[in-house]
């Protein structure tokens, strides 16, 4: 076990290596931009693996649990966890250490950012502006709030406010409210662009928080504002693809080698360049089964059939201009590494998998994952008109129907979106 927490430590540590701090700066009489942390690499939000203690007591527990099981269990995933116990604290680690990402690039927008946090459910909301919707996303303890600028109605409740330059973007600028409720938001336009957005984060602080335990303003200054950059790097060596109503990207060296039927189930579309091997395919959904995208799911198939405990496996809810897919990353530098990107729409499921070697290949790990990340639907607007859960019926209803979670969620929405 000793040996294993070394080698995971050691590739935990590979993620964000060799990169300075964070560079945000001020003009002269301006404020510090609240939570700015020199310490903190410009390029630790390339992490997805987030884990506090409180999330490696809660998972030490749940293995526990399951081990003091004495009769059979009647559950699909405990019946897994019996036969592998092996993958029970990381399967639990993998639920607490999510990350989110979002994807804009509909109209005017060509965006991606992240944070360290997990993805609960997503919303598309009406702005009062004439640019385009907001896209919310909401975790247990947070609200995460991307979109044109959104940010009159917050100076009604602001506590400060400041301006800030950082590589990349202009007329940045932050607010923040800061009492029991720890919030901040962040305006800006990034460079040759004439397109302006608006990000709010809420949520942190919380010690006893095994999925992000970090204050607001520390998330927004070390992450999520390092983490913004157009899509249109994609474009030097990616090109979309399409496939009916969905549309992906491949590399603009990979070749299609084959296109056909498997099982009688899956249509393949197989590509490969130097060091990769891309499957993309789909399926029809079930509509009697849950549903396959959920995170849970797709980390328990993922340590089931392919689980390497001895690499860094790293997961994140992808939004793709509101519509969600789940990211599984398992990185081994200069070795056979793992990139799977799994959504839907109301027909089909989608699995877009690379197996490469980054000592082998043109591209660098992170242009990989960019890419993976990537999908599109025609559709999407009609798509995305019903609220987006990322947990089963059961969960989903037992949130829903808490006297705090929805009234409180959509109290803010409605303030933010005045």
């Amino acid at each position: 076990m000793l040996r294993k927490s070394i080698i995971m430590m050691a590739l935990a540590a590979a993620f964000i290596m060799n990169v300075n701090a964070v560079q945000i700066e001020v003009p002269k009489w301006q404020p510090p931009v609240p939570g700015a942390d020199g310490s903190i690499p410009a390029n630790a939000y390339e992490n997805y693996s987030h884990i506090n203690e409180n999330a490696q007591k809660e998972a030490e527990a749940f293995r526990v649990e399951v081990q003091s099981l004495e009769e059979e269990p009647k559950a699909d995933n405990y019946k897994i966890f019996k036969a592998k116990p092996d993958i029970v604290k990381p399967y639990k680690l993998a639920e607490f250490s999510q990350s989110t990402v979002i994807l804009l690039h509909e109209g005017k927008n060509n965006i991606r950012l992240s944070v360290p946090n997990i993805s609960l459910r997503g919303d598309t909301v009406e702005s009062k502006s004439s640019e385009g919707p907001l896209f919310v996303v909401r975790g247990f303890t947070s609200i995460l709030m991307v979109g044109p600028p959104h940010g009159k109605e917050f100076s009604k409740h602001m506590h400060n406010e400041g301006v800030y330059t950082y590589p990349g973007l202009e007329n940045a600028s932050w607010k923040i409210l800061k009492d029991k409720t720890h919030m901040m938001y962040t305006e800006f336009t990034p460079k040759n662009t004439n397109t302006t957005y608006g990000i709010t984060y809420l949520g942190g602080g919380d010690v006893k928080e095994p999925f992000q335990d970090k204050f607001a303003e520390v998330v927004m200054s070390n992450y999520i504002i390092p983490s913004i950059e157009p899509l249109s790097g994609l474009d030097k060596y990616s090109h979309i693809k399409h496939w009916d109503n969905f549309s992906y990207r491949v590399p603009r060296k990979a070749k299609l080698v084959s296109e056909a039927m498997e099982d009688n189930k899956y249509e393949v579309r197989t590509y490969e360049d130097a060091g990769i091997k891309i499957r993309v395919l789909r399926y029809k959904i079930d509509p009697k089964l849950s549903d396959r995208s959920l995170a849970r799911k797709q980390i328990l198939f993922f340590l089931n059939k392919y689980g390497d405990l001895e690499a860094l496996t790293q997961y994140a809810t992808v939004w793709n201009n509101g519509l969600p897919g789940f990211l599984i990353d398992r990185y081994k530098p200069n070795g056979e590494s793992y990139l799977r990107h799994f959504t839907k729409d109301s027909e089909y499921y989608y699995s877009y998998r690379i197996d490469y070697d980054e000592s082998k290949s043109p591209y660098k790990h992170k242009q990989l994952r960019d890419m993976v990340e990537y999908a599109s639907f025609d559709n999407a607007e009609s798509l995305r008109k019903e609220t987006q859960w990322r947990m089963t019926d059961y969960h989903k209803k037992k949130l829903a129907s808490n006297s705090m979670f929805n009234p409180w969620y959509m109290e803010w929405i409605r303030i933010l979106t005045q």
